[in-house]
């Protein structure tokens, strides 16, 4: 009952006077209750707009953001793509959504409204209905806020389409406490929860930053900006062949392109893994990109800059990212704490999985010629690493340039190239002889022991 009417009190004034109430009751009689479900008012938290939370204070604060979601074309800044017109969902109208920025101690609240109109029609069916999920955030007193259709919630109609005796004119308060509701720092993503919403992209970044003593130490650069978001990014809305790969939203397509039919998009929605027919792209033109690759900034030469990554991956379709000249320190996995691996040249990700490193750039403060390439590559017939797509984003120190027409060719050029050995952390797990060669722990605590790294001897 406590819960029902938790989720009523956004609804009228007179509902949140009883639910007060009736927490007033509770707290007052149980010990335990007090800790639970009033961890939120023994402390007051100061109401800010959302975008002003990344920046961690020593108070408590409720961090509001004003979310909807869109039926809208790739034909605007922020949500190109990969250059070709099609139809998308957008977050705030860019691919991805509005990154959520909070830190330890405070409460997030996301009013969210359903700003589908027309019909917008997914491979899998799925309706112009949606829902709002918090990826990896246990939801532990709002339940009714996980954002899993049919099982947590009703999905959230359209405006204006609502029944008539169920019409909500209220944003839905979707939202976690980071305190009570198992939401420890680290991080997280966020996507729609219905059908294949999440592949036209609705989907964005969720970070809880750390306050006080944390795995950050000085020397090292933690901005929240220096997040990796990947994605595989397909034909269209219905038509599921894998045509790129973006990389917070960004990507390009060189001189061919992949086409496929029914056999072979029904192997790839299957897990099987399938090579698709290259065909000439249309709108290839050196001269006329309309979209640029994205970019990341070594403003202190020397220091080691935190990125986080996250594979807002859709297919059974891992990617693998790897920095031209660089090697990197894995500290986190799916927002939780590991011991940290070392001088690694190669990571994999798959559906949901988020990874935060420590890349170690080089004091050299004269760096000239073209930015560094951090690499992303996948296969679309994974189980025998054939048919790759990939993808770039820059690493650029201060006197570098970018190349304004670069654009990844359909062999991967370059990208099995290495100038150290490979030292791989999380290999797609579908040869036995890597699993059975693998380096275990503690073996690859030392940095000259080269090969793969499972999560199964992370510690």
């Amino acid at each position: 009952m406590q819960l029902s009417l938790r989720y009523l009190s956004s609804r009228s004034d007179e509902w949140k006077a009883l639910v007060q109430k009736l927490d007033n009751l509770l707290c007052n009689t149980n010990e335990r209750k007090v800790k639970v479900c009033c961890a939120r008012e023994t402390v007051p938290k100061k109401t800010v707009p959302g975008e002003q939370c990344d920046i961690c204070t020593d108070y408590p604060r409720k961090c509001v953001f004003d979310f909807k979601l869109e039926m809208l074309k790739s034909d605007a800044d922020g949500r190109r793509a990969d250059g070709r017109l099609r139809s998308v969902l957008a977050y705030n109208g860019t691919i991805p959504g509005p990154p959520i920025v909070i830190c330890e101690g405070d409460e997030l609240v996301v009013n969210f409204k359903n700003k589908i109109t027309g019909k917008m029609t997914n491979m899998d069916g799925s309706s112009s209905v949606t829902t709002l999920h918090f990826h990896g955030i246990r939801e532990k007193t709002r339940p009714w806020s996980d954002g899993v259709p049919f099982v947590s919630q009703c999905p959230i109609t359209p405006e204006g389409q609502s029944h008539p005796k169920n019409h909500n004119p209220f944003p839905f308060p979707y939202g976690f406490n980071t305190d009570v509701d198992g939401a420890p720092a680290g991080t997280y993503w966020y996507h729609s929860h219905v059908g294949a919403q999440r592949t036209n992209g609705a989907y964005g970044a969720l970070i809880i930053k750390e306050k006080g003593t944390s795995i950050i130490k000085k020397n090292i650069i933690d901005d929240a900006s220096n997040t990796l978001v990947l994605q595989e990014w397909y034909e269209s809305s219905t038509n599921q062949v894998p045509v790129s790969l973006l990389v917070n939203g960004n990507g390009r397509i060189g001189e061919l392109i992949n086409t496929g039919d029914d056999e072979q998009i029904t192997a790839h929605l299957k897990g099987k893994g399938a090579c698709f027919n290259l065909t000439k792209n249309k709108y290839f033109d050196t001269n006329k990109c309309t979209t640029n690759y994205t970019e990341f900034y070594v403003k202190e030469p020397g220091y080691q800059y935190r990125f986080r990554v996250i594979g807002a991956i859709s297919q059974n379709l891992p990617l693998q990212l790897s920095i031209e000249n660089h090697t990197f320190t894995a500290i986190a996995m799916d927002s939780r704490n590991i011991e940290h691996v070392t001088d690694l040249t190669d990571l994999w990700l798959a559906a949901g999985e988020r990874y935060d490193i420590l890349v170690k750039t080089t004091k050299e403060q004269d760096k000239l010629g073209l930015a560094y390439k951090i690499r992303v590559l996948g296969f679309t017939d994974q189980p025998d690493n054939k048919c790759p797509l990939c993808t770039i984003a820059w690493l650029k120190y201060p006197k570098q340039r970018i190349d304004p027409i670069y654009v990844t060719d359909s062999n991967c050029t370059g990208f099995h190239l290495h100038s150290t050995p490979l030292r791989t952390l999380n290999p797609v797990p579908n040869k036995y002889t890597a699993w059975k060669n693998r380096i275990k722990y503690p073996h690859w605590k030392y940095p000259s022991t080269i090969g793969g790294i499972f999560i199964a001897d992370l510690r």
